[in-house]
């Protein structure tokens, strides 16, 4: 196993499987997003999986008391979403579904685990996995040609994320969420701002720094002039042009950090 790999224990075992209980959940480098959950006693019995994040940004689902309990779980930080996955015969990704009334709640710290049992109404059993794509109408700054950008969470990775060019896969950008750089950052929107991305209450916005990491990666920054204000429930999102001289271009992330 790699030091992402390791085993978890669900007590209640997964829906349809009620006597197994222990699983290893392996993460391959080169497979991301993709995990792959697999039986301890019968290898043969394996599934597919995500991180819910790199799927859907606003997922929320609440444990009950007594699923808390059984998880042991007292800080949300520690817990891991992830879904089921169902890859296509055609092995096309665009088609690529996810079930989202079944997701796994791990805790990272004692590797419990438990399946929930959502409204399928609310939560859908076959939600498009690649469906967490970004459309900015007017592009990026530079990259007006550039509509559709998919949005990756890496499994551990946070505050980084990975903005990718649908049309033109190559380019591909770094970014983190300001709120992780700069807790106190304000992002003005102009009345066309805001009428364009609809943004009816703060909690609906996703705001993203694009960040450069260079060869030391302690020097890594930020362009806080030129945020990425994302509307979660629409997908749609804007980049700001703000002044330089009260927004830096090359923010420190690290020193920042530390203090």
């Amino acid at each position: 196993m790699t030091d992402n790999d390791f085993i978890i224990n669900f007590p209640a075992g997964l829906i349809g499987f009620p006597e197994i209980k222990e699983y290893r959940l392996l993460e391959p480098s080169d497979a991301y997003p993709l995990k792959f959950l697999q039986s301890v006693d019968q290898p043969e019995l394996s599934f597919v999986a995500m991180d819910i994040a790199a799927i859907k940004l606003d997922f929320d689902a609440s444990l009950s008391p007594e699923e808390a309990e059984i998880l042991e779980l007292t800080n949300p930080e520690d817990a891991m979403m992830i879904a089921f996955v169902v890859i296509p015969e055609s092995e096309s990704t665009d088609e690529m579904v996810a079930n989202l009334a079944g997701p796994i709640i791990i805790n990272k710290k004692n590797r419990k685990a438990i399946q929930l049992v959502l409204d399928n109404k609310k939560y859908p059993l076959q939600h498009p996995v690649f469906d967490l794509t970004v459309q900015f109408p007017a592009g990026l700054i530079g990259l007006p040609d550039l509509k559709r950008f998919r949005l990756f969470e890496p499994s551990g990775g946070y505050p980084l994320k990975f903005l990718q060019a649908v049309q033109q896969e190559e380019y591909s950008f770094v970014c983190m969420d300001v709120g992780a750089i700069k807790p106190d950052y304000d992002a003005p929107l102009t009345p066309e701002d805001a009428e364009f991305l609809a943004i009816e209450k703060p909690d609906d916005a996703l705001v993203l720094a694009l960040v450069v990491i260079p060869e030391d990666p302690r020097q890594m920054t930020a362009n806080l002039a030129g945020p990425l204000i994302i509307n979660k429930s629409t997908m749609k999102g804007r980049q700001l042009a703000l002044d330089t001289e009260k927004f830096p271009l090359k923010y420190q992330i690290i020193t920042t950090t530390k203090n």
